[in-house]
């Protein structure tokens, strides 16, 4: 007896590149059009049942520091892929980053429990990447943040690559050559689906960078 095929679903959303110009509390936002889709994916609605109350509750552990997040093995993976990718074309590899990683799965775990997918969070002060990003950092003089994002409905991280990699707008963010550094978000449900979300960061300012070149000659 043959068993049925499990049904795939995946969808990637357009990246999103977002520059803080120096010296300016203006934000302007540079999104790209829509990227792929495939199947339709859908998250999951359903709601975690409360876990009975402990006679003796254990403490509750302290959250990690946005700095003293540790990725995993499939965080690192996407990490290796994206480097993969930009040293073939000569290109700097991406350091990985602890905040950049925090920022990405606290983004991840609201599209898993608020059932949507969007760059933009429907809660106020984290609507867009770079208000998630500057949530937990000293205000840069600089800044420019990438996104790209995607859904499974299973756990396949060559997949979401993949994906990446055949939408323009997510290419270009793995292919930026002024990022230099990566943070990935990874959260799963019961079913096994999974979201991601990476983050690519700089925080050198070109007009900056090439004025001292100037004055250097």
């Amino acid at each position: 007896m043959r068993s049925r095929p499990r049904y795939l679903a995946s969808l990637a959303v357009g990246g999103t590149l977002l520059i803080l110009t120096p010296f300016n509390p203006a934000v302007r936002a540079e999104t790209t059009p829509a990227g792929t889709q495939s199947d339709g994916g859908k998250s999951d609605k359903s709601a975690a049942q409360p876990a009975p109350k402990a006679a003796c509750p254990p403490a509750a552990e302290k959250p990690a520091a946005p700095s003293e997040v540790q990725p995993t093995a499939e965080e690192l993976r996407f990490l290796e892929l994206t480097n993969q990718e930009r040293t073939r074309r000569g290109m700097n590899p991406l350091q990985w980053d602890p905040t950049l990683t925090f920022v990405a799965r606290q983004h991840s775990t609201e599209m898993r429990d608020k059932a949507y997918f969007n760059h933009q969070s429907p809660t106020s002060g984290i609507r867009t990447p770079m208000d998630r990003y500057l949530k937990v950092v000293a205000r840069p003089a600089y800044a420019c943040v990438g996104e790209n994002l995607f859904y499974c409905s299973l756990v396949d991280v060559q997949r979401g690559h993949n994906a990446f990699m055949a939408s323009p707008t997510h290419r270009e963010n793995i292919l930026f050559p002024r990022f230099e550094k990566m943070g990935v978000g990874i959260v799963k449900n019961e079913k096994g689906e999974f979201w991601v979300t990476e983050m690519f960061l700089t925080l050198r300012d070109p007009n900056l960078v090439a004025s001292k070149k100037l004055s250097s000659r």
